[in-house]
């Protein structure tokens, strides 16, 4: 296979690979332990939501919350059934409350301090249902400047009723005491919705994080991944004897009757020692020698451990091109994927015989959960 054949077969793999789509189970065991994640996530958006609202929405409403109500009631000077052509009217009467005729009268009954946009401000006037029953509506900062803009404007309105010819008169029906007005505090409804909105962003996130994440996590990976076979797994522990049994069985066959073997790293020579010195244990304690003394699986030592160190080294494609086989080392969830792509291109360039790869340092708890399942008796 000459360097593009390689190349093409690489990106076909790749390709398939990313088609494939999501293994929901591997996401699930790999945030298994990273749930704390979502659940600060939830709790800063809970936070920062109802913070906000409550800053913006309930802190600058504490600064008007002083509210006085009173009713009137309108004697007009004509028949009920010619209400609909007075200019009294519902649409009319916030309008005339800023007009001179009520608003001169009103500044007359007030202290000299206060100003004629404090008290246009302060006031509303508007007709309910009834158009003879008039409702004002004083809002200020203070309860006793709400009590004071609500004397002068009933004051103002009981003089218009005794100088418009349109009017008897008008009563004053109801006042209320300037009461602290309750608004509506939404802040664990923004709470909640900074919350899901935190966890449906980590989520997001995570699921980004997944799709970037080119790291190699069972030896499957390997075959689609980069289309060489995945020899099996050598965890950091004793637990994992089981996957180490089936990586010397996928040797035996593999390597059968080269003598020498060499094991390389796209993540340095740490890694391919490991793997080499693992692979050694593993078959001098299944006895795996011929008689003559001679390893029928050679080579799998440091000598024949040959690492990559980007082009700097020509000899070391030559070790490799004379090696019977090579065995790609590569670290469990060592987010390495491009590392490895450029390494096995480079073999395949020097026309080097990659026989497979194996994973080093994996995590037997999640390889046992990953692989769980109900045997058939």
């Amino acid at each position: 296979m000459d360097g593009k054949e390689g190349r093409n077969g690489l990106n076909m793999e790749n390709e398939r690979y990313w088609r494939e789509g999501i293994d929901w189970k591997r996401v699930f065991l790999l945030w298994g332990k990273r749930l704390w994640i979502f659940a600060a996530a939830a709790l800063a958006g809970a936070v920062l939501g109802g913070g906000i609202y409550f800053v913006v929405c309930v802190l600058p409403a504490a600064n008007r919350e002083y509210e006085s109500v009173s009713k009137l009631y309108l004697n007009f000077n004509c028949e009920p059934e010619d209400f609909n052509e007075l200019s009294y009217n519902g649409y009319t009467w916030n309008d005339l409350m800023a007009t001179d005729p009520i608003l001169d009268s009103t500044m007359e009954n007030l202290p000299a301090g206060i100003g004629r946009e404090t008290v246009i401000g302060a006031t509303k006037a508007e007709i309910l249902s009834d158009i003879r029953l008039l409702t004002v509506t004083i809002t200020a900062d203070r309860p006793e400047l709400a009590a004071q803009i609500m004397e002068a404007t009933q004051a103002s309105l009981v003089h218009l009723g005794e100088t418009d010819e349109l009017f008897e008169s008008i009563e004053i029906y109801s006042t209320t005491e300037p009461k602290q007005i309750v608004w509506d505090n939404r802040s664990v409804r923004a709470a909640v919705t900074g919350a899901v909105i935190a966890f449906a962003a980590a989520l997001f996130a995570a699921a980004f994080y997944y799709v970037l994440d080119d790291s190699v996590y069972v030896a499957e990976d390997v075959r689609r991944r980069y289309g060489i076979p995945g020899m099996g797994i050598l965890t950091e522990d004793l637990r994992g004897e089981g996957f180490e049994r089936e990586f010397l069985t996928n040797f035996r066959y593999i390597c059968e009757g080269m003598e020498k073997v060499a094991v390389v790293s796209a993540d340095g020579i740490e890694d391919a020692e490991l793997a080499a010195k693992r692979i050694e244990q593993l078959v001098k304690k299944a006895g795996y020698l011929e008689e003559d003394g001679n390893a029928m699986a050679a080579a799998a030592g440091r000598q024949s451990c040959v690492a990559i160190d980007g082009e700097k080294d020509e000899k070391v494609y030559r070790k490799l091109r004379e090696a019977d086989g090579v065995i790609l080392a590569v670290r469990f969830g060592g987010k390495n994927g491009k590392r490895m792509e450029r390494l096995l291109g480079n073999l395949r360039n020097q026309e080097c015989k990659v026989t497979g790869a194996v994973i080093v340092g994996g995590d037997a708890n999640f390889l046992r959960m990953y692989y769980a399942g109900r045997r058939r008796k």
